[in-house]
C-alpha cells in the first residue's frame, strides 16, 4: 500500500486573498478536503460510521508556510498518516507550489466524535490498513501547550498564564459558522482570528505559523470573548473564551512574517 495520498487543486480568484496568494481560511478548507478523501481510500471515512453516529473531527491542526500558492495556478497537497492509537490520528501534510516547490506543511490530530453525546468515540472500530502509516517525517515543530489568557482588566494572573494586552471584543456564533455536526467549523474560527488583523498588516505580512487548540465544542447563539496577547517579533496568542460556559473553548498562535 503507498501511504500517501495526494491531490491537486486550482486556485481561483474567490480563494486568493487580496495580496494574490492561496487564502489562509480556503488553505484550511482544503487541508480538511484532502484529509477526508484520503480517510475515504483507506476505508475509514465518515460514511463507514455513520450507523455509529460518529465522525471524525479535528483536535488540533498547526501550520507552518515559507509562502503561498498564487492565483490562478495550481498547487498540490500530500498527505500521510504519522500515527494512530485507539484515541487519535496524526495525519500530516505536505504543500507544493505549481512548480513542485515545498512551501509549506502542517500537522493535524484527529479523533471520533459521537455526534449524539458529542464525546470522543475512540478509534477502536477502524481497522487501518496495513501499512498505511508512513515513516515520513513532518519538518515542523509540534505545537506547545495551551495557555489561559486572562481579560486585560484582572488585577490578578497566575504565572502560567497571560494577560491580554489588547482590548477584547466579543463574536456570537451564527447559523453560517455551525457545520454538520451542530458545531462551529474549523474554518469559521480561522475567519475571525485572521479578522483580528488589518488590512495593511497583511499586506506587509503573511501567516507564517498557525495553531489552533481546540478545547471544547462552539454552538449557535454561543458568545465568546477573544483576548489576544501580542508577543514580540509578530507572535500572538489568542483564546476564546465561552461567556457562557466560563472556559475557553480554542487557544490559537500566530506567527507572522514579513513580505519580501
Amino acid at each position: 500500500m503507498v501511504p500517501e495520498y495526494s491531490q491537486k487543486i486550482f486556485i481561483s480568484a474567490n480563494e486568493a486573498n487580496p495580496e494574490g496568494e492561496l487564502a489562509v481560511n480556503v488553505l484550511v478548507t482544503d487541508l480538511i478536503m484532502v484529509a477526508t478523501q484520503a480517510a475515504m481510500e483507506l476505508g475509514i471515512g465518515n460514511p463507514t460510521m455513520a450507523h455509529l453516529n460518529a465522525g471524525w473531527v479535528l483536535s488540533r491542526l498547526t501550520i507552518e508556510m515559507k509562502s503561498y500558492p498564487k492565483v490562478n495556478t495550481h498547487y498540490k497537497i500530500i498527505t500521510w498518516v504519522e500515527s494512530w492509537n485507539r484515541h487519535f490520528s496524526v495525519r500530516d501534510f505536505e504543500i507544493q507550489d505549481c512548480d513542485g516547490n515545498a512551501v509549506g506543511f502542517a500537522r493535524s490530530i484527529w479523533m471520533v466524535l459521537n455526534t449524539e453525546t458529542h464525546e470522543n468515540f475512540g478509534l477502536s472500530h477502524l481497522t487501518l490498513p496495513e501499512g498505511a502509516v508512513s515513516k515520513r517525517a513532518c519538518p515542523i515543530s509540534r505545537q506547545e501547550k495551551h495557555v489561559d489568557i486572562h481579560p486585560s482588566c484582572s488585577n490578578e494572573v497566575p504565572a502560567s498564564a497571560l494577560k491580554a494586552n489588547t482590548e477584547e471584543r466579543n463574536y456570537t456564533f451564527k447559523y453560517n459558522d455551525i457545520d454538520f455536526y451542530r458545531h462551529v467549523n474549523t474554518v469559521r474560527y480561522v475567519t475571525l482570528l485572521l479578522n483580528s488583523y488589518t488590512l495593511e498588516e497583511f499586506d506587509r505580512h503573511f501567516l507564517s505559523r498557525l495553531e489552533l487548540s481546540f478545547l471544547h465544542e462552539g454552538n449557535f447563539g454561543e458568545t465568546v470573548e477573544i483576548r489576544r496577547f501580542n508577543h514580540p517579533d509578530d507572535l500572538s496568542s489568542f483564546s476564546l473564551y465561552s461567556l457562557k460556559k466560563e472556559k475557553p473553548i480554542l487557544f490559537a498562535r500566530i506567527k507572522l512574517g514579513s513580505r519580501q
